[in-house]
């Protein structure tokens, strides 16, 4: 069954600052997930993604998953969150969490973290979660779960999406029933609607070194081991769906290979992947040893580079200033607010997704701003109306932001300025 959220504003987590966040329907209640609060978002950061660099038509992202072995208590996470400052990350997926609890919180450094834990309904479950870094929040779609062993979420790009799909396969302690309706439910939560796929996680298959004489597009030379049943498995995923094992693409000393150690060190095998369906946007996929918090897994990351733009970057770039005259702006902004607050009224019980706020406040901007000759003049007022702008924007930032209006015009302010 899957469970979706939405991006919208978020609430203060565990961890969160009260002052800054935005708010995200909760997918059930838990003790260790407060009540979602408005309070106010901030200006979108711009980091390692590639959305500051606007001469460049591509998105380089970090993607990473980790089987953490546990996240239960509050010290696992900060301890995780210590050592990711050692390198670079954007979103990384991470099993065997062990935590409690379903929901998106933002913690003390801004970043997010969803987690599909252990609830009354699903009191078995492993625990499954997405670190997403705060320099890429802003960009994503959606979360969403769709079973104990499988959550994904998605980032836009310019007319097109990447779905990250994160789970966690049955152990050798399932029988091969289990096996086959894990890899049902996978295919069935690939999104086909996204042009780009990316299934991260630890597979528990072991794929092994490719045959000389082997065939097969979708994996590469490199490895180590043997191929096992649940690794035939795998590849067989792999090829209906069209999928490359990114591991074997690269080339890499033996030690940086194996990805899980038994208990006492006696061997080591490889079985923690990263998938894709399009290997040619793929720069790297590494094992990643900076990670130490008493997991027998060690993180593996990819490099990725979309030939698309990050969907933010682009709204920015094609808006332009409002051009009305600077008397009538008095007027035109408590129309605007009247507009907007009428608009939300009529949808006071629901909570709306990112594409109905767009709607609402274009169509309300385009029912009242008009579109004059561009003269010398007009540019002189267009210079007060945006001083007008940034100053509003000043005055909103220093004072509560409490209401959705206020919360909304902020955010407008921050894309028109």
């Amino acid at each position: 069954m899957k469970e979706r959220q939405t991006r919208g504003r978020i609430s203060q987590g565990q961890n969160g600052d009260p002052s800054q966040g935005d708010f995200l329907a909760t997918l059930s209640s838990s003790a260790r997930h407060k009540p979602l609060q408005e309070v106010p978002q901030l200006k979108p950061h711009r980091g390692r993604c590639g959305a500051d660099k606007r001469k460049e038509s591509t998105a380089t992202l970090h993607i990473a998953t980790y089987n953490t072995r546990t996240l239960a208590l509050q010290e696992d996470l900060e301890q995780l969150q210590d050592q990711l400052k050692k390198f670079k990350w954007d979103i990384i997926g991470l099993c065997e969490t062990k935590r409690k609890g379903e929901g998106l919180v933002e913690l003390k450094d801004g970043s997010w973290l969803y987690e599909a834990g252990k609830t009354e309904e699903s009191p078995e479950t492993k625990g499954l979660a997405f670190l997403v870094h705060k320099n890429i929040k802003d960009y994503i779609e959606d979360f969403c779960k769709h079973s104990d062993r499988m959550i994904s979420c998605k980032i836009k790009l310019q007319k097109e999406s990447l779905q990250i799909i994160e789970i966690y396969a049955p152990t050798t302690d399932y029988d091969d029933t289990d096996i086959e309706i894990f890899y049902e439910e996978l295919e069935n939560s690939i999104d086909k609607k996204c042009k780009y796929t990316v299934i991260v996680g630890d597979f528990n298959a072991k794929m092994g070194r490719k045959e000389t004489d082997e065939e097969n597009e979708w994996i590469g030379s490199s490895g180590i081991g043997k191929r096992n049943e649940r690794g035939e498995r795998l590849i067989d995923f792999c090829t209906a769906n069209r999928l490359c094992i990114t591991n074997s693409f690269f080339e890499k000393p033996a030690s940086q290979y194996w990805t899980w150690e038994s208990p006492r060190g006696g061997y080591k095998n490889q079985i923690d992947f990263i998938l894709t369906n399009d290997r040619s946007m793929f720069r790297n996929t590494e094992i990643i040893t900076k990670v130490d918090i008493g997991s027998d897994h060690r993180m593996v990351r990819s490099t990725v580079c979309v030939n698309k733009k990050l969907m933010r970057l682009k709204r920015i770039k094609k808006r332009k200033p409002l051009k009305i005259d600077a008397p009538q702006l008095e007027k035109v902004t408590h129309t605007f607010q009247l507009n907007l607050q009428n608009r939300f009224e009529a949808s006071r019980n629901e909570i709306p997704s990112i594409e109905n706020l767009n709607d609402i406040i274009t169509k309300s901007a385009m029912e009242l701003t008009e579109k004059p000759t561009e003269t010398e003049k007009d540019i002189n007022e267009e210079d007060k109306i945006i001083e007008d702008l940034e100053r509003r924007r000043k005055e909103l930032r220093k004072k509560e932001i409490k209401t959705a209006i206020d919360r909304v015009e902020y955010t407008e302010l921050n894309k028109t300025v």
